[in-house]
């Protein structure tokens, strides 16, 4: 298998988005570089300081929406590039304006990889 042969082993559908956000009790933005309805990558200057298992919170303000949120999550992989990133306990309005949000930017974003 070659580095283009890869196999994609993600559960659930994710656009490219890109989104600055913070994560409670670390310093300085991260960015989001794809979403999905159950959790985001992000891109991050130290991944190295995460490990799979670290929870975390992720403040962020969806386009569209007045008041930022913050989700609880879970680490879910490191790579080199930032972590990706599982949501947990969400709450139902955060469900459904993230919902929304993905809806209507998968019919205007790439998918990644394409």
């Amino acid at each position: 298998m070659t580095k283009t042969d890869k196999v994609d082993k993600r559960k659930h559908p994710r656009i490219d988005f890109h989104l600055d956000i913070s994560l409670r009790g670390r310093k300085g933005p991260q960015q989001i570089r794809n979403f999905s309805l159950y959790g985001v990558f992000l891109r991050t200057r130290n991944p190295t300081q995460y490990h799979v298992g670290d929870r975390i919170r992720v403040v962020m303000k969806l386009p569209n929406e007045e008041h930022d949120m913050e989700v609880n999550g879970r680490v879910a992989h490191v790579s080199e590039r930032g972590i990706g990133v599982e949501f947990l306990d969400l709450a139902v309005q955060d469900a459904v304006a993230m919902e929304f949000c993905f809806h209507v930017f998968k019919h205007t974003t790439p998918l990644p990889g394409t």
